[in-house]
């Protein structure tokens, strides 16, 4: 049987995305927020269509304007949907043990990287054993998606269009990752795909390397990033593949806990 939708059905989808899409945005750009000409202007809305999608969003506590301010930010509600989401299972509980085998196999430090919208978290970090450490990503920093070895992994494994969203979000932050431009980050995601783990360096912290392999679940669904990255001087073409050997032996020690999630 064929199912026809109907102009009422087709405008409520319409609707439906774009308010999650509006929703995106604000993840995306993080604790500064954006105004509702912000919005406006990437989104493409009219203004009054974005007023009322705003204020939908703020009754349902999905955004929120502190006081004295114009710029909207992720609501209260937010953080439950969040905290139930994660009793479903701790990812970094998961993924300690495997941290820790390979900051200890290469002596640098270790991350979890996750994707939120435009932008990666670092959700945990193993701090290696050389005297020189590579500690400028904290737990809880946030990177435009592909700025990093753990994002720049993630990002490679979209589809098409929504790798070319993600990058024409971010395209005025990359301007402050040192030379790296929409060009050159879509030739990286070529030179991902094709070795299957992510290399990326000096962007975003001059003289450093990163090195970067994606999660999946049983399902095949991505979950996030493992990372490992160092000075230049012991990243040389040898130590990077030894470092993506270490990252995919940790994460298939791994696989049983990562296919229940």
């Amino acid at each position: 049987m064929i199912e026809i939708m109907n102009n009422t059905d087709s405008r409520g989808t319409q609707s439906i995305d774009r308010t999650i899409g509006v929703l995106k945005q604000v993840v995306a750009h993080g604790a500064h927020g954006l105004t509702v000409a912000e919005l406006v202007a990437l989104s493409g809305l009219e203004r009054p269509t974005m007023h009322r999608i705003v204020q939908a969003l703020e009754r349902q506590g999905l955004l929120k304007r502190p006081t004295g301010s114009k710029r909207y930010v992720l609501g209260d509600y937010c953080r439950q949907m969040a905290a139930a989401f994660a009793d479903r299972a701790d990812l970094r509980t998961v993924c300690e043990p495997a941290l820790k085998g390979i900051a200890d196999e290469t002596g640098n430090s270790a991350f979890l990287i996750a994707r939120i919208g435009y932008e990666t978290i670092c959700l945990a970090r193993v701090v290696g054993s050389y005297p020189v450490q590579v500690l400028t990503v904290n737990v809880g920093s946030r990177n435009p998606l592909g700025a990093g070895a753990g994002g720049l992994a993630i990002l490679s494994t979209l589809p098409l269009a929504e790798q070319n969203e993600c990058i024409r979000a971010n395209a005025k932050r990359l301007r402050s990752y040192g030379s790296l431009t929409e060009s050159t980050l879509r030739t990286l995601i070529r030179e991902t795909q094709r070795r299957e783990y992510a290399i990326i360096g000096h962007y975003n912290v001059p003289g450093v390397i990163g090195i970067g392999m994606v999660m999946r679940n049983a399902a095949g669904s991505v979950m996030g990033a493992i990372t490992t990255s160092s000075i230049d001087s012991r990243m040389t073409r040898d130590d990077q593949q030894a470092a993506a050997i270490s990252i995919a032996k940790h994460i298939a020690s791994i696989q049983s806990s990562l296919d229940i999630l």
